[in-house]
C-alpha cells in the first residue's frame, strides 16, 4: 500500500507481520524482497517426530517472545500461521538481537538465516524511515480469514487475509494495508516452523461514513488498555 510519510508517498509492504518500506527518503531509496529467500531454497525434507494425539490448538507458550506450541493438525497449522503473520509489533519492539532470536523461534532451520538477515535489514529500514516521528511505533494487525490450500502432517500451505495498521505521532497517521499472506510451514523441532512467507495485495475495503479518519494521538489514545488478540505478545 502506499503511506503518507512526513509529507511523503512511500509504499509499504506489510510482510512477516513487519512494515517493509520501498521509499524515497532524503532521496535515498529503502528497497523491500520478499521474505521467502531468493532464489527460493529447495524443497525441505520432511520431519517424522513422534508426538502424542492432542486436543489443543495452540499456542501453548512463548519461546523468544513469540508463540510456540501448536498442534500438528490442520487447526494447529492455520493457528500458527495467524500468530506468526501478526508478531510484528513484537519484533518492533525488541532490540536487534532479541529479534534475532526471535525470528529463528519461528524459522525453519533450513531458511532460518536469510530470514534472520532479512529480518535486521526490514526492521532498521523501518525505524530509519519513521524516526523523525514522536512516540512509539504502533503496528496493530489481525487475520481476517485463513484457507488452508495443502495439509499433512509434515507440511502445510495457509494464505491469510490480513490487515495491518500503521501508526507514528508526527511522520505517519494510522492507515491500514490489506494483504494475502501465504506461509509455507513444515513440522520442525516438535513445531509449525515458517519454511517460507510470501506476499500479495489483499481485498481493501473502504472507510464507511460512521466515524472520521482518527490522528496519531487520537487513535494510541482511544485505544489505551486494547491488547492485541493472537499477535504473538
Amino acid at each position: 500500500m502506499t503511506v503518507h510519510v512526513g509529507g511523503r508517498r512511500v509504499r509499504v509492504y506489510p510482510l512477516r507481520g513487519v512494515t517493509y518500506l520501498a521509499a524515497g527518503l532524503l532521496g535515498v531509496g529503502i528497497h523491500a524482497v520478499v521474505w521467502s529467500p531468493d532464489p527460493k531454497p529447495s524443497t525441505p525434507t520432511a520431519h517424522h517426530e513422534a508426538q502424542e494425539p492432542s486436543r489443543f490448538t495452540g499456542p501453548t507458550r512463548v519461546e523468544a517472545g513469540m508463540p510456540a506450541g501448536f498442534a500438528r493438525t490442520r487447526e494447529g497449522a492455520v493457528a500458527a500461521a495467524a500468530s506468526f503473520v501478526t508478531s510484528g509489533q513484537a519484533l518492533l519492539d525488541m532490540d536487534p538481537s532479541a529479534a534475532e532470536r526471535a525470528v529463528r523461534q519461528m524459522a525453519a532451520t533450513g531458511t532460518a538465516d536469510e530470514q534472520a538477515r532479512g529480518a535486521e535489514q526490514r526492521l532498521a529500514a523501518v525505524r530509519s524511515t519513521l524516526a523523525s516521528g514522536r512516540g512509539p511505533i504502533v503496528f496493530r494487525q489481525a487475520s481476517i480469514a485463513a484457507r488452508v490450500v495443502t495439509w499433512n502432517p509434515d507440511r502445510a500451505e495457509v494464505e491469510l487475509w490480513n490487515v495491518g495498521i500503521l501508526s507514528r505521532a508526527g511522520v505517519a497517521p494510522p492507515q491500514a494495508g490489506w494483504a494475502i499472506s501465504t506461509f509455507e510451514l513444515v513440522w520442525e523441532r516438535a513445531d509449525w516452523r515458517i519454511w517460507s512467507e510470501t506476499i500479495a495485495p489483499g481485498p481493501a475495503p473502504v472507510l464507511d461514513a460512521s466515524t472520521t479518519p482518527a490522528d496519531s494521538d487520537g487513535f494510541v489514545g482511544a485505544l489505551d488498555g486494547f491488547v492485541d488478540l493472537g499477535g504473538g505478545q
